[in-house]
């Protein structure tokens, strides 16, 4: 676990447990869940109607109950007892925005590409950051059990998209934020004979160099990084919070000015680390360039330690990628036509070696060793053996009568999409009978959801077989028939609703909270959906399994909002901001993204039946 995860004391509960009661009503939500105070935008949520909304305190939500899969019975409020509650983390994507190997400048096309760059996305370490203190702050359950007393968080899971670009720097921060200590944020290491800029003239080597000295940022977000002659409407595409928009105005017209602000996110910082033990699982930007592209594709790892980048220009127009999905647009990478057009654009940021994709080996090892290397130390050695150590899902046991299995539903052919190829799928098959014969209650956490793993690609179309290679399908097992999430008679869905024990699925990935019940005649599991710590607005969720003692369980899910301050800094000069701060301004810009509605639908919160509910199910087990 966390490197102070088992050594709170008794007193220190009790201290954080007065904090949170002596909170005053109107307090951030900073030791506070949403069944005490929500975070809305002032007049709705209305991204993309050209202006720049406030957020502000909103009243709290209770659990909402749920009785699609059971019907409550009275006096279950009694008698009921906590099982297990855990924490959900999921979608922090963790971005290294002065990384080479990113396309941000086909963001302002708009639709799936929307999701190549956000105006927040610098600020990502401290929104993490700032989810990880408000678990903390709420490590006692807010519902009682039927003798009064009220669980302790015991463990954390993570459903996926942790780094964003598949790169070892970022893979470092998010373990960082996660286990508690230093993080920097930067990204560049100096110029010289052992890390080269080949391209570069003598000036630019001079002014990287500078810029790596003072910490400075290089990226979409700084106007004076741009080719000579860019015309204004590709600048009007980003928000630089040093200058005005163009003439013109863009997407980012209303936004304020915060000088400084990029840099200012650069510097080190300490972080808190989780204080409970926490387990992984795998998304496609943990296992894809930018969540889509295989990172054996010669060109991206060519360039993705080197200084080479690619800024908006005059020889590169994003309406001719409109329309096409993040998978489409980076498959046209082996066009040359197409690569010319990004070359022309192309500046310099200071390489950094320490940018290298990672290959599935090098991410179980970059995990560390507390709490079994996070979850995946717990791989069955079978699976490793026959895999050539590359299987990342697991299952273990938290306690006595229950079961968690966490899954990988990567597609390693590529594709933002997820599936199961079918060594995973008959593991799974496997874990399943095993936790019925045990009489185990099934909690299984991937992070796709049902819907959509649609991804028929094979691992195989990786296009290269080396275990320790990044974006390689070094499972010598053939990936084929490959499983999907609720199509085809062998699909994940089906397999779940064939085992009774199964009671919930636990994922990301569509960075909105939602909550289905996943039904076939009187069998039935819980799915629920989280929103990101990306986009708006920034949550996790705390999940609780209660034994009602009356043949059906309730498992309850919590919404927690960042421990930022709602209103964030007022608009000027950004040197002097705090952690909490840069983590409160986040949220801001991510509320007022003016291409949030492409990611998620505008619909980042859901509904109120999405967030903090009580899911009744049936008790499968058999004593």
């Amino acid at each position: 676990m966390g490197r102070t995860g088992l050594l709170a004391t008794a007193a220190a509960a009790v201290a954080a447990a007065a904090a949170v009661a002596a909170a005053p009503a109107a307090a951030d939500p900073a030791g506070r869940t949403t069944l005490q105070e929500t975070i809305r935008v002032q007049g709705g949520y209305a991204t993309g109607d050209g202006g720049y909304h406030p957020l502000v305190p909103g009243a709290g939500e209770r659990h909402l109950v749920r009785t699609e899969l059971a019907r409550p019975r009275r006096g279950r409020a009694n008698r009921r007892r906590s099982l297990a509650f855990f924490g959900q983390i999921t979608d922090p994507q963790i971005v290294d925005e002065m990384s080479p190997a990113r396309v941000e400048l086909i963001d302002p096309a708009g639709g799936a590409s929307s999701a190549s760059h956000r105006p927040q996305e610098a600020l990502g370490v401290h929104v993490f950051d700032a989810i990880v203190r408000n678990l903390n702050a709420n490590r006692t359950s807010p519902v009682r059990q039927g003798d009064g007393r009220r669980a302790r968080m015991g463990f954390a899971i993570t459903t996926g998209d942790l780094p964003d670009n598949t790169q070892r720097n970022e893979v470092r921060w998010m373990v960082s934020v996660l286990d508690g200590g230093t993080v920097d944020p930067f990204s560049g290491k100096p110029v010289d004979a052992s890390n080269p800029c080949p391209s570069a003239t003598p000036e630019q080597v001079a002014k990287m160099n500078d810029d790596v000295a003072n910490r400075r940022y290089t990226g979409v977000q700084d106007y004076a990084d741009y080719p000579a002659g860019t015309p204004a409407e590709r600048l009007g595409g980003f928000w630089d919070p040093d200058r005005p928009t163009p003439a013109g105005g863009g997407l980012y017209a209303a936004f304020p000015r915060y000088p400084g602000l990029l840099d200012r996110a650069q510097r080190p910082f300490q972080a808190e680390g989780l204080r409970v033990p926490w387990f992984s699982s795998r998304g496609n930007h943990d296992g894809l360039v930018q969540g889509n592209a295989s990172a054996a594709e010669p060109l991206f790892r060519a360039i993705v330690t080197g200084c080479l980048k690619v800024f908006p220009s005059a020889t590169f127009d994003p309406a001719s990628v409109a329309g096409l999905s993040g998978t489409e647009v980076f498959r046209r990478i082996g066009n040359p036509d197409f690569v010319a057009a990004l070359l022309g654009g192309a500046g310099v940021t200071p390489p950094d070696p320490d940018r290298a994709f990672v290959s599935k080996p090098e991410y179980r090892q970059l995990q560390g060793t507390d709490d079994r290397r996070h979850g995946f130390g717990y791989t069955s050695p079978r699976e490793l053996r026959a895999s050539n150590g590359t299987a990342l899902y697991y299952s273990f046991s938290p306690r006595r009568g229950l079961r968690f299995i966490s899954l990988d539903t990567v597609a390693e052919g590529g594709g933002a999409e997820g599936n199961l190829d079918d060594p995973q799928y008959r593991w799974l098959k496997r874990e399943l009978r095993a936790a019925e014969r045990r009489d185990e209650l099934v909690v299984v956490y991937a992070h796709h959801t049902l819907e959509t793993m649609t991804n028929p690609t094979p691992d195989e179309d990786a296009g290269c077989t080396d275990p320790n290679g990044a974006g390689c399908d070094g499972d010598p097992r053939d990936s084929r028939p490959i499983h999907l999430g609720d199509r085809g008679r062998a699909s994940l869905k089906r397999l779940l609703l064939a085992h009774p024990h199964v009671i919930a699925f636990v994922n990301g990935h569509t960075h909105r909270n939602e909550v289905r019940a996943i039904r076939q005649g009187r069998r039935g599991f819980w799915s629920i959906n989280t929103a990101s710590h990306v986009d708006f607005p920034q949550q996790a969720r705390q999940i609780e399994i209660m034994d009602n003692r009356d043949g059906t369980l309730s498992i309850f899910g919590t919404i927690l909002d960042s421990a930022a301050p709602i209103e964030p800094p007022a608009p000027g000069p950004a040197g002097g901001l705090a952690d909490t701060e840069l983590a409160s301004l986040a949220r801001t810009l991510a509320a007022n993204d003016p291409q949030a509605r492409d990611v998620t639908s505008g619909d980042g919160p859901g509904h109120p039946r999405d967030r903090n509910v009580e899911l009744l199910i049936r008790d499968p087990r058999r004593r």
